[in-house]
């Protein structure tokens, strides 16, 4: 077996590199974590750098790859990727962003990879981006919630952190268990996306993680765009609400939850809701 990631380029040199994780395959409600590791990628301008060997980590027929055909002909085969891009920042530290699906295989292997690479490059500290349906509203701010890898330079000022959970995991969750072996400090910030729109993609979340991304590497980020459709997102569920009276009564009454500051809310799922309110999203789009 050759090796199991090429490098495209020289390894970079970085300043004090943060290791930004983005993984597609398990929980990102609103594909908010999708949505802001590749806003990132492109508003840095981000160099591939390095692709991993997918033989050896995708099953094909999960995640197959997609056929570009013109006039009969068949112009080329586009296969799902896991990536290394590069980014020099304004500011003290730059970003190295794995993004791609999340493997289907070998996750032992490709994490002792993953971590070869931090060590190689000097990464200071890895980044992990999440996204998961929570009884929050719309219409107050985003909430984000950490959980890191237990050592001391993983926590992250200022953000509340996971107070327990026990349950399934992502690749990019798992990851941090081998960092904790090589002494890298790793974390992952999860954006709660209201349940009733966790469907749909959604631009004010991603947001709220891009802002925090930029907080955490000391660096600002031309977020203009996102905003724009942050907010035009914001405009649409309003006036989904508004024209369903059920809609409306759940999101006051989550309104009530949070600002009372009580952190259980035991509401109803909303499905139908949900379906309402999205279909008019998609409507819209």
């Amino acid at each position: 077996m050759g090796p199991i990631l090429h490098w495209l380029s020289d390894p970079p040199a970085l300043r004090q590199p943060l290791l930004i994780v983005s993984l597609d395959g398990f929980v990102d409600a609103g594909a908010v974590a999708a949505t802001a590791s590749m806003f990132l990628r492109h508003r840095w301008q981000s160099d591939l750098v390095a692709r991993f060997d997918r033989d050896a980590f995708i099953d094909y027929r999960a995640r197959r790859p997609t056929a570009v055909v013109d006039n009969g002909e068949l112009r080329r085969i586009e296969w799902p990727d896991i990536e290394l891009h590069a980014a020099t920042l304004e500011g003290p530290r730059d970003a190295l962003l794995l993004l791609g699906p999340e493997p289907d295989m070998a996750w032992e292997a490709f994490f002792a990879v993953v971590a070869d690479v931090c060590e190689q490059l000097g990464v200071e500290s890895v980044l992990g981006l999440g996204a998961y349906p929570a009884a929050v509203a719309h219409s107050r701010p985003v909430r984000i919630v950490q959980a890191g890898n237990g050592i001391p330079d993983a926590t992250i000022p200022d953000i509340p952190t996971v107070t327990g959970y026990t349950g399934p995991v992502g690749a990019g969750s798992a990851l941090q268990a081998t960092l904790k072996e090589r002494g890298i400090p790793a974390a992952g910030l999860w954006a709660e996306v209201p349940h009733y729109v966790a469907g749909s993609p959604n631009p004010t979340v991603a947001l709220a993680l891009v802002r925090a991304v930029a907080a955490l590497l000391e660096t600002s980020v031309d977020a203009t765009e996102l905003e724009g459709a942050a907010k035009l997102h914001r405009e649409q569920i309003d006036e989904a609400v508004r024209q369903h009276p059920e809609a409306a009564g759940m999101v006051g009454a989550l309104e009530q939850h949070i600002d009372a500051g009580e952190d259980q809310v035991d509401m109803p799922s909303g499905e139908d809701i949900a379906e309402e309110i999205e279909r008019y999203l998609r409507q819209q789009e």
